[in-house]
């Protein structure tokens, strides 16, 4: 690793990555930029004391200057919902740790249209994700226990609401929020300036990033178990949240990671972790009120009931393995040899 890397070029390098990766999720015939989370080499090692506390400001090269006379392409029919959703929760994600290190005005609008962008994408990954653990369910339903046309109630209200979710997010790629977004990507690419211009202070302010966005996750976790255990729909927003403040830390830690060594790499793998304990534990309870949902459409349709019964007993064996995950998951995120490092050189 050389010891001319900047916090500002690491951090400029990981952003621009993540806006390439949006732009390839919805425009055609577009790829990302290699994401590049270890400093590049040639990084000048002549900062001067000067320059302590300022930042530094990478220019546009000509063939990145937008043009303003060309339209956003929204994304051609069959969009995939899925890439779309991990650019923007990677972006964000990036966003968030590095706020600190983010000069200019445009931060607090990009971060406001994300949260607006990921509230409606988010919601129809999860919608797929849940699907799909409903349609295992019912295909591996014992034949004995199948009464009624379980099999076409599902494909009902599941081709009703994925077409909704589809419509959403179509509508959300043609509103002006979702071109100011991508707007303020590109700018914060362009021109944004980056604090942390001396290589020699590079570990500590990457530290520093890492710790806050550490410090915020194991406040939210310290409350993820109660707020699973026995909980019913209020108690999912809550998850959301630590969820995302989990992801952002393990982002975080895979840029730095180069800089910072294993021990950020183990923090990044437990908070990965948190953040699929959470995500596991969110669909099965998820699935479980599609359930009774479902089984109430029956009922009322004048069909059997008793295999979404059966179901639901599945799907809350389930989802009392994943409380069990999730509080696995918080114990290890949460043990302090894990995190004191970080107060060590920050």
């Amino acid at each position: 690793m050389p010891k001319t890397v900047t916090a500002s070029t690491l951090v400029l390098a990981a952003i621009r990555d993540r806006v390439a990766a949006l732009h390839a999720a919805v425009e055609p015939d577009t790829e990302p930029a290699s994401v590049l989370e270890e400093p590049p080499a040639g990084t000048p090692e002549d900062a001067s004391d000067e320059d302590e506390g300022t930042s530094v400001t990478v220019p546009a090269a000509a063939d990145e200057t937008p043009d303003d006379d060309v339209p956003v392409v929204t994304g051609p029919d069959g969009l995939d919902v899925e890439r779309l959703a991990d650019a923007l929760a990677d972006l964000d994600a990036v966003v968030t740790g590095f706020a600190s290190l983010i000069e200019g005005g445009q931060v607090g609008a990009l971060r406001a249209e994300l949260a607006w962008a990921r509230s409606t994408v988010e919601e129809t990954r999860a919608l797929d994700g849940t699907v799909d653990v409903l349609e295992e369910l019912v295909e591996d339903l014992d034949p004995t226990l199948r009464q009624g046309p379980v099999d076409a109630r599902v494909g009902i209200v599941v081709a009703a609401r994925t077409s909704e979710r589809a419509d959403a997010v179509a509508s959300m790629l043609a509103q002006p929020e979702w071109t100011s977004l991508l707007a303020h990507a590109d700018q914060l690419v362009l021109t944004a300036p980056i604090a942390g211009g001396k290589p020699k202070h590079a570990t500590k302010v990457l530290a520093r990033a890492l710790s806050d966005a550490d410090a915020a996750a194991r406040e939210a976790a310290d409350a993820a178990v109660a707020e699973a255990q026995g909980s019913d729909r209020a108690a999912e927003p809550a998850l959301g949240s630590v969820a995302a403040a989990a992801a952002t830390v393990a982002t975080t830690a895979r840029v730095t990671r180069g800089v910072l060594g294993k021990q950020a790499r183990k923090l990044g793998d437990a908070a990965d972790a948190l953040a699929g304990a959470l995500d596991e534990r969110r669909t099965s309870e998820a699935v479980a009120h599609w359930l009774v949902d479902l089984a109430d459409l029956a009922h009322r349709a004048g069909e059997p009931s008793f295999s979404y019964g059966v179901l639901h007993a599945e799907a809350r064996a389930w989802r009392a393995a994943a409380d069990e995950a999730l509080a696995g998951a918080v114990t290890a995120y949460t043990k302090p040899k894990l995190h004191k490092w970080l107060k060590e050189i920050s």
